[in-house]
Formats: structure tokens, C-alpha cells, sequence
């Protein structure tokens, strides 16, 4: 793909839950550098107003309206929007070209979030999870305590950095984790799956048969949420995807200390390509050496 076919895609990016589309600010602000038209969705279940509690359907709602503005998208969800995007993007939408989940939830139709949950979580984990510190509003609406986003979401980030993000909590509601997925993206859509290694998550809301579904797996050297602790890293790949084309590997710096791997047909072991493999730097990308 030439550059120019490049800048006519567009890079639509949703949010997770608690959060905003100001995570986004600055990982939206490199990929315009570049020429891309990035689109952030504000979903309806982060809004703190109104009696209604909307939930994942509405949510996936709001990202159809964005897609259905766009001609040529690759679509990014982040953490619980990752079930968003993959309910929003399913028929196909005729205008994703590419999903992408970053350190995201995979729901299969039928289940949710809660489901999942249930299912994957490993012996302990609950335990763990426990410490999140998430309380319940007389209005019905979930908040994240400051202090556990901080541990939990922004511990990679510089102490101003992370008071910067926490100032943009939000609150969520319940039916984020309790509506049903009815439909799933990611059968009929390529995707890449972005892992990131500083995660504190303590276990991944993915269905076992996404990874026979999936084209790509990352790794990031960040936390939970990249695309605030590292936006540089993270438009470096959507940019890298948005100018790749066809099913070979995604090309990305050496130097981002960012794993690619093709996911096998074996229940989602990585093959990791060794370095001077499949790597080579991205094209009209200014290399940021990693912090």
C-alpha cells in the first residue's frame, strides 16, 4: 500500500471501560501527523449522565454510527472495548479492513464479559482482581478509586502523567459486563491481538476459539493502557498496520522492543520471529528509542 492509499484509511478508536476518548489524545494527535484521520467514540456507558445505564449493545451502537461515516477503517479497541468493537464491526461493516484488540477483552457470541470472567480466571486470581478497588453509586453507575487506577492502569507512567490520567476517570456501568455478546467480528475480520508485558491485569477476558481466528499477536513493553504510557509505540503500530496489506507480517522497529508472532492454529501458541527476521523499520516513521 502507497502512502497516500495509507492516509485514506481511517483509525477509529474506542475506549475501555472508566476511561474516555481523551486516553487517546496523543496516540490520535501522531497518527494525524502522519496524514491519518483518527476518530474517537465516546460511548454511551462512560457518559455520567441521564437514568438510563446503557450497556455493551448500546455502546456497540455508537461505534457503528462512526464506522458507517468511513469508507476504509481499521477499527482499535481498548480493554472491555474490544467486545465493543467486535459486536459494533460484525456482519462484516463494510468498512473494516482490519481489528485491532489492545490488551482487550474477546467475548464469543453469547457470552459476557461476566461469563468470561468466570471461565478463565485462574485459581487466586478473583482474589487479586479483589483489589481493584471499584465501588458502586447510589445512581447505579460503577466508579474506580483513584489510587487502584493508578496501580492497576498507570503504574508505568511517570507520577504527573498518571495524576493527568486519573483526572479522566469516568464512570461505568454495570451492563458493560453483564449484556450477552450477540455477534463476533473478529470470525469474519482479520485482527491483531496487542499483549502488553507490564499488564497487571491478572487474567485476559478472550474466548479460547478467538486464536484460531486471529492473523496477528504483539507484544508491547507497556501497561494496561499503552496508548497513554506509550502513544508512541502504539500509532507507530496502528500506523504499521494501516499501510500493510494482504496476510504478511505486519512490519515494525526493532528498536520498539515490540514482538511479532503469527498465531498458530494450536489453541494460540506464539511463534516469535527472532530479530532480523520479519522485522524491518516502519516506512516514514521517525525511530523513538524505547524509555
Amino acid at each position: 500500500m502507497t502512502n497516500r492509499q495509507a492516509h485514506d484509511v481511517t483509525a477509529v478508536l474506542v475506549h475501555g471501560g472508566f476511561l474516555g476518548p481523551r486516553i487517546w489524545a496523543d496516540t490520535a494527535r501522531l497518527l494525524q501527523a502522519r496524514g491519518v484521520r483518527p476518530v474517537t467514540v465516546d460511548l454511551p456507558s462512560s457518559q455520567d449522565s441521564g437514568d438510563h445505564l446503557p450497556g455493551l449493545h448500546d455502546d456497540a451502537a455508537a461505534v457503528r454510527d462512526a464506522l458507517d461515516g468511513c469508507a476504509d477503517a481499521v477499527l482499535c479497541g481498548h480493554s472491555y472495548a474490544g467486545a465493543v468493537i467486535s459486536e459494533a464491526a460484525a456482519g462484516p461493516h463494510r468498512a473494516v479492513r482490519h481489528l485491532v484488540f489492545l490488551a482487550a477483552a474477546v467475548p464469543d457470541a453469547g457470552d459476557s464479559l461476566a461469563q468470561a470472567a468466570t471461565r478463565n480466571n485462574p485459581a487466586g486470581a478473583q482474589e487479586e482482581s479483589d483489589g481493584e478497588g471499584i465501588d458502586m453509586r447510589a445512581d447505579g453507575r460503577l466508579v474506580m478509586r483513584p489510587e487502584s487506577a493508578r496501580a492497576a492502569l498507570f503504574h508505568d507512567c511517570p507520577p504527573a502523567r498518571a495524576d493527568a490520567a486519573i483526572a479522566l476517570l469516568r464512570p461505568q456501568t454495570p451492563a458493560t459486563s453483564t449484556q450477552p455478546a450477540t455477534a463476533t467480528a473478529w470470525r469474519d475480520i482479520p485482527s491483531t491481538y496487542i499483549r502488553c508485558t507490564q499488564d497487571r491485569l491478572p487474567y485476559e477476558l478472550i474466548s479460547p476459539a478467538y486464536w484460531q481466528h486471529a492473523s496477528h499477536v504483539l507484544t508491547l513493553p507497556a501497561g494496561h493502557c499503552p496508548q497513554w504510557s506509550r502513544p508512541d509505540l502504539v500509532a507507530d503500530l496502528l500506523w504499521s498496520i494501516i499501510s500493510s496489506t494482504g496476510p504478511q507480517p505486519i512490519q515494525l522497529p526493532i528498536s520498539y522492543g515490540i514482538c511479532w508472532a503469527k498465531i498458530c492454529a494450536c489453541g494460540g501458541r506464539d511463534d516469535v520471529i527472532p530479530d532480523g527476521g520479519q522485522y524491518s523499520p516502519t516506512p516514514n516513521v521517525t525511530a523513538i528509542p524505547q524509555r
